[in-house]
């Protein structure tokens, strides 16, 4: 099962282009299960038009193991089962536009 491994939040990711920051983690229910959101901004910048920026939403999938070890460096991992049915992201997208508009969302593969 894929594990993911929890940021603190305000942990900052600089890429040649820009940078995003994990902004919060959130558990939310959905058909009698956790679903693991992950809350960020991205910002990109470009020599002609500045910086931009965007809030994303990564969806790693439902909660099997809720921080069942730490790494090495002492960071959480979480055991999770990815969203691979379109028709359940699509009601997930939809619940995650109502609370957060204007959001990128992802569902990792």
């Amino acid at each position: 099962m894929p594990e993911y491994l929890h940021q603190e939040p305000g942990t900052e990711v600089r890429f040649i282009a820009g940078h995003y920051a994990i902004v919060e983690e959130r558990r939310i229910a959905h058909r009698g299960r956790e679903l693991l959101v992950v809350v960020g901004i991205a910002v990109v910048g470009s020599a002609c038009c500045g910086a931009q920026g965007c809030r994303f939403l990564n969806v790693p999938g439902y909660v099997a193991a809720w921080k069942h070890r730490l790494t090495e460096n002492g960071l959480p991992v979480s055991e999770v089962e990815p969203v691979e049915d379109e028709k359940e992201q699509a009601e997930i997208r939809q619940i995650l536009e109502s609370q957060f508009p204007y959001s990128q969302i992802l569902f990792p593969a």
